[in-house]
């Protein structure tokens, strides 16, 4: 029985490595050598929905499975607005210190970390790593991009812009939370047919 645990915790960690390196292969090409260090300095690590994503200034989550929920912080009890959907592929640059945000797990999820002092290291070994840190900062300014292209949409166009570039969130988060990205009540959002 133990045996078999351990197998599939084996193959799933496999299968985590597999999705991280075609995330990464996506952006630009791994050298094995790269990929061994790359390997040594990452953490596959899981977390339930609920729970909070915590970091130090600017170390990375690459998400593997699963939705996290960026929001305001305001310090209350209460979950407050949403500022973003992180999904599979995509990338956390922590920076929540700065913006006044935190980062939820809504949806069991799956990520690949790696510090910031690990970061360092691999751009300091393989100068090939400039390629996809370069990448990963221009996916989250994108990203940070993208509410600012809801300002001047009506609220039909908001909710299908928001089907067609957030499918994920928009199959499995809660009315509130997505409501609450596009600026309006949830009861107005669940009123739009698209």
């Amino acid at each position: 029985m133990i045996n078999k645990i351990k197998n599939r915790n084996l193959m799933a960690t496999v299968n985590y490595q597999n999705l991280l390196f075609e995330t990464l292969q996506n952006l630009a090409p791994v050298p094995p050598d790269l990929w061994a260090d790359i390997l040594k300095v990452t953490e596959i690590k899981p977390y339930k929905k609920g729970r909070h994503l915590y970091a130090q200034f600017l170390d990375l989550h690459i998400i593997l499975e699963g939705i996290i929920i960026k929001r305001w912080d305001d310090g209350g009890a209460i979950p407050n607005d949403v500022i973003d959907f992180i999904c599979k592929k995509q990338f956390i640059f922590h920076n929540e210190d700065v913006d006044g945000s935190y980062f939820e797990v809504d949806d069991d999820s799956v990520t690949a970390f790696i510090s910031q002092a690990n970061m360092l290291k691999l751009l300091d070994q393989n100068p090939l790593f400039v390629r996809h840190s370069g990448h990963f900062f221009a996916e989250v300014m994108k990203r940070r991009s993208f509410r600012g292209k809801l300002l001047n949409l009506t609220a039909l166009d908001k909710k299908k812009w928001f089907k067609k570039e957030y499918p994920e969130p928009y199959r499995k988060c809660t009315v509130k939370d997505k409501s609450s990205f596009l600026g309006m009540t949830p009861n107005y959002y669940s009123n739009l047919d698209i």
